[in-house]
């Protein structure tokens, strides 16, 4: 299979294409949409965790359904006039989709512009999840390889994006080797280093798809970057990690880390990996958040504006933070509907803010300066967390 090729998240088939929001093969496409349109109702035989898989995916219709709900496709994308089944013959000629895009390399909320007809509103709104779905596929594609370059946080912040390059993506985004397993290890410091350097190298080049970021001085890049690298990396080690108890994550390679106690690590780093499992992993696991409200969620948490930039650069990044907000409540009103919507919506924003108190005392704590000047990061990590400090004290 090529690279290039985008895999349906419901059953791991071949997709063609993104359908009620995220991308999906015909078969789990039909699926959805006669289940939605005839209103069927499943009932599972077993315990309503049956696999899903391209080749038992018609095995449990209801574990399938809910397969479909849980990957992000959204039941109100559905237009009867549209979707009835069977052939439908079009009696007039669409209108031309006006979607403004302001950066052939970035797209955000407020460049999508809504004609007054529903039908381009629909398209215009399928046209965002689809490309905040394929920027996070991306992002994981990009940890989970081998490619690791070496160079400053200059030269990272102020290149093109690797995400935005279809032809690099292609060619270096096979899974790595090393980031396979058969069995769960405990995690060890050097492993806590690997991928804490991986995660943030993803994290500039995740920063380089934004509008708004490729147009801030580079001393705002990187003060934004800094105030994210905690709580970015923790995101995406939570919702990528396999499901292996309510106190454990796992990441790619097979290492683990729990509730154990880590005496050799500064006090510090141990209640900062428990603030992980009780403010993030914990709920995210209870609301069930699906692939393109994660996706969502973590671009709101990158574009703070507390982070310490410039007062211009604060009111650009707010103002985009609150356009993609708004396109996540839009979202999961139209998934869940208003009541349970804005249970699971609230949830989402208590974890933001439990997030940036977690950030905030991990890189305010004495511990961390003696952590990285002691122990073997590179100096682009370095860089990353402090930046030039000789010339800021002079």
């Amino acid at each position: 299979m090529e690279n290039s090729e985008e895999l349906c998240l419901v059953c791991n088939d071949i997709s063609s294409g993104y359908h009620y929001g995220v991308p999906s093969c015909n078969g789990c496409k039909t699926f959805f949409r006669r289940t939605i349109m005839q209103k069927h109702i499943f009932v599972c035989q077993h315990d309503k965790n049956c696999p899903v898989d391209r080749s038992i995916r018609c095995s449990c219709r209801y574990c399938r359904f809910e397969k479909c709900l849980k990957v992000g496709m959204d039941r109100s994308a559905l237009q009867a006039s549209r979707d009835r089944i069977g052939y439908t013959k079009r009696t007039r000629k669409p209108k031309r989709i006006e979607v403004s895009f302001s950066s052939s390399s970035s797209m955000s909320p407020q460049n999508i512009f809504y004609p007054e007809s529903p039908g381009y509103a629909q398209k215009a709104y399928e046209t965002y999840w689809s490309y905040v779905a394929s920027r996070e596929k991306a992002s994981n594609e990009l940890r989970l390889s081998a490619y690791a370059p070496k160079r400053s946080l200059k030269e990272a912040l102020c290149s093109k994006s690797l995400l935005n390059d279809p032809i690099f993506l292609s060619n270096h985004t096979m899974v790595s080797p090393r980031h396979t397993y058969t069995e769960l290890r405990f995690i060890t410091q050097s492993d806590y280093h690997y991928w804490h350097e991986r995660d943030w190298f993803v994290l500039t080049e995740y920063a380089k798809t934004f509008k708004v970021f490729n147009e801030l001085s580079y001393n705002d890049k990187a003060a934004l970057v800094r105030h994210a690298a905690i709580t970015i990396p923790a995101l995406n080690q939570v919702y990528n990690s396999p499901d292996h108890g309510p106190d454990t994550v796992v990441f790619p390679d097979g290492t683990y880390y729990d509730r154990t106690h880590e005496p050799t690590r500064p006090a510090g780093l141990n209640r900062k990996k428990y603030q992980v499992l009780d403010l993030v992993l914990k709920p995210f696991r209870e609301i069930e958040i699906n692939f393109n409200e994660f996706a969502a969620f973590k671009a709101i948490t990158f574009l703070n504006p507390d982070a310490d930039v410039s007062y211009p650069a604060k009111l650009a990044i707010n103002e985009e933070r609150v356009a993609v907000t708004k396109q996540l409540y839009a979202f999961m009103i139209r998934n869940d509907g208003i009541e349970k919507s804005i249970k699971r919506f609230s949830r989402l924003i208590l974890i933001g803010t439990s997030m940036s108190k977690m950030a905030c005392e991990s890189k305010e704590a004495v511990w961390i300066a003696d952590f990285f000047e002691n122990i073997g990061y590179t100096s682009f990590a370095k860089e990353l967390f402090f930046g030039d400090r000789n010339s800021e004290e002079e």
